[in-house]
């Protein structure tokens, strides 16, 4: 069924499509789009509280958020920090380095042709696919590991985007320019200092306020009983198109493919990108956002069921579910298959797997169709 979010208040975090890593899903690329509330957020670093200040009076979406895919899309590079998600350290298999420690510091190691080493300063992905490395190169510039770990299967495998790319002597992996390194690490943070790229821990992985914006004036209002200066812009007014394109921020949006990539082939990795583009739309002729399915609060669900039902809210047969609103999508076609469920199986499916790499993994085309016809 659909969601009743209340998104009036400041709550939790950002949109839980494919919880997998933002930089593997999603990938680091140039983008000319203007910004939507938070992640690329030019306010004041000051502007910005941290989860914590939410916790007191939105503890369900705080719960819920804590320890999620999004809240740990982002770790330093140590193996305190990352715990059992640690790479073991030594050989680094087709890299031509290893990984070592020193002083508490994941680094990597080169002997041949001359002996190098290179510190690690953060890790991005949550670990539910993979992990990737980033060094920080002065201000703000960054380099992207180009092997990222795996941790579920304990394999390294080339970073998405860098499979023809291959390191040299001097170079551990892609360098990324000042927009790009910003861009980068934004998806990975709530907020960016406006000066370098040191982030505080606190502000590390995808907080509340990458979505609902800097919440120090919503706090101090709340605190001092203005409720008037306390509002919040509310999410849930949102059409399906801005919403998506929030999501898009990270995930990818239209104008961010190029249609003649491979990556127009991959609505699987870049969901917001392919409901745009999908058939499947409200009465308005808005797409379905990605807020239909998905609680944006905790991690995506695995209850084939539960999208069913959000499928039915518009394809059921005869009238609207109760609580269904008419401006939330049109009395759509009743599947002649069948009209109770496996809509998933057939219309979002088959599962893809990330082009030109040999990474383990797949996932729902979000690209709602019609299934061809079998030949």
């Amino acid at each position: 069924m659909m969601f009743q979010l209340n998104f009036a208040r400041t709550a939790a975090v950002l949109l839980a499509l494919s919880t997998a890593a933002l930089l593997l899903t999603a990938g680091c690329h140039e983008d000319k789009a203007t910004p939507a509330i938070g992640l690329t957020s030019k306010k004041a670093d000051s502007d910005f509280l941290g989860n914590n200040a939410c916790a007191d009076c939105h503890q369900k979406e705080f719960r819920l958020h804590h320890g999620s895919r999004h809240d740990t899309t982002m770790h330093a590079a140590n193996r305190e920090s990352l715990g059992a998600l640690a790479p073991p350290l030594g050989v680094i298999p087709l890299a031509g380095y290893t990984l070592d420690e020193q002083n508490g510091h994941l680094l990597v190691t080169r002997s041949v042709p001359t002996e190098r080493s290179q510190t690690l300063d953060y890790v991005l992905g949550s670990g539910k696919i993979g992990m990737t490395f980033i060094t920080i190169l002065g201000m703000n510039a960054l380099m992207e590991g180009h092997m990222s770990y795996f941790p579920h299967q304990q394999i390294w495998e080339v970073t998405p985007g860098q499979e023809e790319q291959l390191p040299d002597d001097d170079v551990f992996g892609r360098g990324n320019s000042p927009v790009l390194a910003r861009r980068c690490l934004g998806c990975h943070s709530t907020t960016l200092p406006t000066t370098d790229l040191k982030i505080d821990p606190h502000f590390f992985g995808v907080g509340c306020e990458s979505c609902h914006g800097p919440g120090r004036k919503h706090v101090e209002a709340i605190r001092v009983g203005n409720l008037k200066a306390a509002g919040m812009e509310k999410l849930d007014t949102w059409s399906g198109s801005r919403l998506n394109e929030l999501c898009g921020t990270c995930h990818r949006n239209p104008k961010d493919v190029d249609p003649a990539s491979i990556a127009a082939t991959e609505t699987h990795r870049f969901q917001p990108y392919a409901l745009q583009r999908s058939a499947c739309r409200t009465a308005n002729g808005e797409p379905l956002s990605c807020l239909r399915c998905h609680d944006p609060h905790t991690d995506v669900s695995t209850d084939i069921r539960k999208y069913e039902a959000a499928c039915l809210q518009c394809h059921a047969t005869g009238a609207h579910p109760a609580g269904n609103k008419a401006a939330d999508g049109p009395q759509g076609k009743v599947c002649p298959v069948n009209a109770s469920y496996g809509c998933i199986g057939c219309h979002m499916r088959p599962k893809k797997a990330f082009a030109k790499t040999d990474i383990a993994a797949t996932m729902v085309d979000h690209l709602i169709s019609k299934p061809k016809p079998a030949p």
